[in-house]
């Protein structure tokens, strides 16, 4: 099951890594103001559910499958603000 949090750090990877081929742990710290230690562990755990890719001082980029659940999670805001 993919909580608020997973599709906020996955909605926040896909913003971030239109810009950077790979995101940086203190990006993702910047963005939600916490820790690079909180933003490691939950990319982390991300990785293990196969929703990125995390390499440790390499950063992280969003596998198919989280891109995917990111781009529903935007579109989905979308549709909130356009009503």
């Amino acid at each position: 099951m993919i909580t608020q949090t997973d599709e906020n750090y996955l909605k926040e990877t896909y913003a971030l890594q239109l810009d950077h081929e790979r995101v940086t742990t203190s990006m993702l710290a910047d963005r939600f103001g916490t820790t690079a230690a909180t933003v490691t562990g939950m990319l982390k755990k991300l990785s293990e559910r196969n929703l990125v890719s995390y390499e440790p001082y390499r950063g992280v980029t969003l596998s198919e499958t989280g891109r995917i659940i990111a781009l529903e999670v935007i579109r989905h805001h979308r549709l909130l603000e356009t009503y």
